[in-house]
Order: C-alpha cells, then sequence, then structure tokens
C-alpha cells in the first residue's frame, strides 16, 4: 500500500461517526467475542474432518452486525448440513478495528476472513498497489439488477467489487406531526428547501420551536444537502472539491434558517448525543435529516415519539435534485481467507439472497439493497419500526428510488481528511461560533487537504 494511504488511515479521525454505528454501536472493551469461540480464538480457517466444520474469523465495529451475521450462520448451517460453518467474531472500537486491520494487511498475516469496513475508510483500504480484498462479482452481478446500483458502485474499484453492503443509507427526514399540526403544516406540502424555511417560520410563530437542527461537529445534515445539489468533498476521479459554489451556498442556506430562528444548531453538536436524544424526546424541534437506519435511535432512545413521528423524503432544491445514497459498512473477505469460496458462498446467502436481504429489514431495521423485495410481504411485516412510525415506511423510499445517486465517498484515500475538517471545524466556525465565511471556510479546508500527504 501507499505510505501516504497508511498515515491517512492510521492517523485521520474516522469520517461519519454516525456511519459507525449504523445498527448499534459497538461496546467500549477493547473486543468482544461470542463465549463459544473464546477458547479457541487462535483458531483460523481448520476444518475438522469429524464433525466437516469450517471455522471463519469476522470482524466488526458493530454489535448488531455480530447478531445479524450469527444468525446468517444458523440459515447456512441449515440449509448446508454438509458444509457446516462456525463464526468466529470479534468487535472492537471503530477506530482500533480499522487499524488493527490495516496492520495486519500490511504485514500479510493476522486478517479475518470476513470484515466490515466503515464505508468512509473503504478508499484507504483499495487505493493501494496490492489487492487486500477477494472480488465479488461473482456473487453480485448474477443478482445486480436487483440491487440498487449507487450503492453497489461505492465499493467497485477499477471494475471489482470489494464489499457488500448491509443497507442503502437513503436520506429521510423525519417530522413531528405533533408540533406541525400545531402550525397548521401538512409534511406532504414541503417539497423544496425553500418550502422548510418557510413551514418553518409557521412553526416558530405558533410554537417558538425551531423546525429543524443543524450539526456543528457532525456531518450527516450538511452532507445530505450538498449531495441533493450536487457537490460532494472529491469528484468521481478523486479531485477534491470541496470548496465547490454548491458546497458554499448550502451553508448559506443554512446559516439563513440560523438567523431568523427557523433553526438551531442541534444540542451536544450531532445527532447521537444524549443531550439531543433528550432535546427531541422532548419535542425540542419539529424535524430531522438523516438516513433511514436512524429509527433505531428513536425506538431506543426516544421511545416517547412512537406514533408523532412521520417518514418522507427530504426536501430538495430543485426538479434536477437527487438524493445521495451511502450505505454505511460493507463486508469484505481478505485475501488471507484460506477458504474464499466458501467464504463468498456464505456472504452471498447472508446478505445478497432474498432470504438475507429481508432479514436485513426485520433483524437490522436496515433498507436493503435488494430493492426487488422492497414491495413484498416480507417488508410489512410487523415489527419494532412499523409499530413506532407506520407500515408505509417502504413506500416512501420506493418513492425515492429511481433518484438515488452514488456519493463519492471512496474517491479519495483523502475523504476521512475532508470529512473530519467539516465535522470538527468547518461547521463550528460557520454555523456554530460564525467566525470565518462559508468560501473561507472551505477555500481553507481544500488548501489544507490538497497540501496533506
Amino acid at each position: 500500500m501507499k505510505k501516504q494511504v497508511i498515515s491517512l488511515l492510521l492517523c485521520g479521525t474516522l469520517a461519519f461517526s454516525a456511519l459507525s454505528g449504523c445498527g448499534s454501536e459497538s461496546k467500549d472493551a477493547s473486543s468482544t467475542e461470542s463465549e463459544q469461540n473464546k477458547d479457541d480464538k487462535q483458531t483460523k480457517d481448520t476444518k475438522d474432518s469429524t464433525d466437516n466444520v469450517t471455522t471463519l474469523t469476522f470482524w466488526t465495529y458493530v454489535e448488531q452486525h455480530t447478531e445479524f451475521m450469527q444468525d446468517a450462520v444458523k440459515t447456512w448451517n441449515q440449509n448446508h448440513p454438509d458444509e457446516l460453518v462456525e463464526l468466529q467474531t470479534e468487535t472492537y472500537p471503530t477506530e482500533d478495528m480499522h487499524s488493527k486491520l490495516l496492520i495486519t494487511l500490511q504485514s500479510g498475516d493476522g486478517a479475518p476472513d470476513l470484515v466490515d469496513i466503515n464505508v468512509a475508510r473503504f478508499s484507504d483500504f483499495v487505493q493501494g498497489d496490492s489487492e487486500v480484498f477477494v472480488p465479488l462479482n461473482d456473487i453480485i452481478e448474477p443478482e445486480k439488477e436487483n440491487f440498487l446500483e449507487p450503492v453497489l458502485d461505492i465499493y467497485n474499484y477499477d471494475g471489482n467489487y470489494y464489499g457488500i453492503e448491509y443497507h442503502v443509507g437513503a436520506p429521510i427526514m423525519f417530522y413531528n406531526t405533533e408540533i406541525l399540526d400545531q402550525a397548521g403544516v401538512k409534511a406532504e406540502d414541503i417539497i423544496t428547501w425553500d418550502d422548510l424555511h418557510e413551514a418553518g417560520k409557521k412553526v416558530l410563530a405558533a410554537t417558538g420551536k425551531p423546525i429543524i437542527t443543524f450539526e456543528v461537529n457532525d456531518s450527516w445534515s450538511y452532507y445530505i444537502m450538498t449531495g441533493e445539489k450536487g457537490g460532494d468533498y472529491f469528484d468521481k476521479d478523486g479531485t477534491c472539491i470541496i470548496n465547490s459554489k454548491e458546497n458554499a451556498e448550502v451553508l448559506d442556506f443554512m446559516l439563513s434558517m440560523l438567523e431568523d430562528g427557523t433553526a438551531v444548531t442541534t444540542p451536544g453538536g450531532g445527532f447521537h448525543t444524549e443531550e439531543y436524544y433528550g432535546f427531541m424526546a422532548q419535542e425540542g424541534a419539529a424535524s430531522m435529516l438523516e438516513c433511514l437506519w436512524y429509527m433505531g435511535r428513536f425506538t431506543d432512545y426516544m421511545p416517547e415519539l412512537k406514533g408523532k413521528i412521520q417518514v418522507a423524503a427530504p426536501p430538495v432544491w430543485d426538479e434536477n435534485s437527487q438524493y445521495p445514497v451511502f450505505g454505511g459498512t460493507a463486508t469484505s473477505i481478505t485475501t488471507q481467507c484460506k477458504v474464499p469460496d466458501l467464504a463468498k458462498r456464505f456472504l452471498a446467502e447472508a446478505k445478497i439472497s432474498k432470504e438475507g436481504a429481508g432479514k436485513i429489514w426485520n433483524v437490522l431495521g436496515f433498507d436493503p439493497l435488494r430493492w426487488d423485495i422492497w414491495d413484498t410481504d416480507v417488508m410489512k411485516e410487523t415489527n419494532k419500526y412499523t409499530d413506532y412510525f407506520g407500515k408505509d415506511i417502504f413506500d416512501v423510499v420506493i418513492s425515492m428510488k429511481d433518484k438515488f445517486h452514488t456519493s463519492n465517498i471512496t474517491a479519495s484515500p483523502k475523504y476521512s481528511l475532508a470529512n473530519s475538517l467539516i465535522s470538527s471545524d468547518i461547521l463550528f466556525r460557520v454555523l456554530g461560533e460564525k467566525s470565518a465565511t462559508p468560501e473561507e471556510a472551505l477555500n481553507s479546508a481544500a488548501d489544507e487537504i490538497k497540501n496533506a500527504q
């Protein structure tokens, strides 16, 4: 791997802190392992000739993904009694796992068979000179027409697919209909961002509450809004465009809402803080912009709002706007795996098959890449999300499907640096303390990115 790529991964701050928790956040301990595997933690890729069990190792940074993959093992073993699999899992804090993975891939020893990679870190691993992940074309391409291609393409490098996602990462507005009703506003009437701004004036006048909050130490609101406008940090060829006109225009719009009180900065700075959960649970704002997987945050941390939150497509800038999709976490097979064929077939059944895609929704509460099941009965089964938000969740996602487009998250190994600058510096200076103009802050970031080694 290129030295500058290694340096960026080891030193950079994880882009998209929320993406690292697109299910449940990982535990703080350095690692957790399934109890049945603790005694053989050194065992890797060995086959027991007596009971015909192959052990596969799996690293992740999301505890909920461990539960999903162990469920997939049960299904596999039921379907393949002559080719049983045991999954040895280890769950690490996000930074520790990605750093440890880099070291094992660089040294050529000690890497797991399967591993979850945060989307914001993926390009760090595929920009080098050597191939560290097994191409998955042979399990993806036969089903490609049934999958949302903009998300598949996030993990396509030089014509090969090196990871398969858990979910689409569709951007979604969550509206508190109780607050909107007090102002005589309907979510269905909010089509554009200008509509949201005007609706915010009515909400503020009627309730004294903002219609939305904008983060100042995480980038979700900003990145979704810029993606709709055609902005990004890099173009598809990896050229830095963080200081584009579109990106500056989004910051200007956010500032206009903050200045008239229709928006406020997010309590706690971001959407994944106790301050924010408490603020929203007490109905502090009428909406928030995130991805569909954030439903789990509502059910787990804001149960008071059950029955009051309506999911909807986000506002757009104009008729040319498209919805950026991000994924969140891809599962890859490392080239150190001694049984790549078995690992690929297991991964295909777990995440690519119709049954596996259905469980991504019903077990994890995520929007599966396999869109051909979105309007089937399996997506209409009652679960904690339909109980909380209603049964029309995927009607909303289906209505957005043809306007999804790929984000350039994996276009440059400097992505994590760019997002760190947005999250930890630019948003706070521009939206929080208002000590720099959008153009000043973005131009400074562009210079830093271009000069980074």
